[in-house]
């Protein structure tokens, strides 16, 4: 699946073992554990990409362009 970048081995207290694809959410860099055989995937309207259930609804403002604005802000001072 495109959009699909991420590997997680999960080792639970009693031993147990879950492996789980993951992926980034691009608006809030939340790292999210895709469920097994899970094909529905939430995306942004606006710049198409996978995103958390929580940053479904809201505003489309990608990571990269929440650190240009803060970088922006550091240069002159504000």
């Amino acid at each position: 699946m495109r959009g699909l970048t991420g590997y997680a081995t999960l080792t639970l207290p009693d031993g147990q073992r879950r492996e789980r694809d993951t992926f980034t959410c691009c608006h809030c860099q939340r790292i999210v554990h895709v469920k097994p055989f899970q094909r529905e995937f939430t995306r942004c309207g606006m710049c198409d990409a996978l995103i958390c259930q929580q940053c479904v609804g809201k505003e489309c403002v990608p990571f990269e362009k929440k650190l240009a604005a803060m970088e922006a802000r550091r240069s002159y001072g504000v």
